[in-house]
C-alpha cells in the first residue's frame, strides 16, 4: 500500500484546521475516515506529513564491522568451512546465512585440483549397446 501522498496529507490539515470534520474531508478527498484520522494524529504526535516508510522491516545483522570480520576470516582461514567460520564470528551464524553472507562479499567455495581426476573406461564392449546384456558376459540361454 503506497502512502498518501504530501498534497493530499496538507490538504486534509488544512480542512480540519478550517472546521471541517473527519468525515467530511474524507468523502471530499475520497479516502476513508481512519486514514483521515491517522494523517491527523501523525501530525500532532510528530509535527511532520513526511510519511514515515524507512521503518519498516527487521533490521539486518550484517553491518560493515561483521563484513569486515568475516572477510578477515576468510583471508586468515581461506580453506575453512562454513561450519569453523561460524564458529569464529563474534554472534551465532547459521550456516545457511553465512553462506549467503560469503556470497554477497564476492567470494566462492570453489575448490582447486589437488590431484589427478580419476579416468573412467568404456562401460560396453565394443559393438554393444549401452544398457544391454552383451553375450560376452551374460550369456543367452537357448
Amino acid at each position: 500500500m503506497e502512502a498518501i501522498p504530501l498534497a493530499v496529507r496538507r490538504r486534509i490539515i488544512y480542512l480540519y484546521e478550517h472546521g471541517k470534520a473527519t468525515r467530511e474531508i474524507a468523502a471530499a478527498l475520497g479516502y476513508c475516515v481512519a486514514a483521515v484520522r491517522r494523517i491527523r494524529q501523525q501530525f500532532r504526535e510528530r509535527g511532520t506529513l513526511v510519511p514515515q516508510t524507512h521503518l519498516r522491516g527487521a533490521k539486518g545483522r550484517f553491518t560493515p564491522r561483521r563484513q569486515h570480520q568475516l572477510r578477515e576470516l576468510l583471508v586468515r582461514q581461506s580453506d575453512a568451512t562454513l561450519a569453523e567460520l561460524a564458529g569464529g564470528m563474534d554472534f551465532h551464524v547459521p550456516v545457511s546465512t553465512l553462506d549467503r553472507w560469503v556470497k554477497k562479499l564476492g567470494f566462492t567455495f570453489k575448490k582447486s585440483p589437488s590431484g589427478r581426476r580419476s579416468r573412467r573406461g568404456p562401460t560396453c564392449w565394443p559393438g554393444g549397446t549401452a544398457g544391454t546384456p552383451n553375450s560376452k558376459t551374460f550369456p543367452r540361454k537357448s
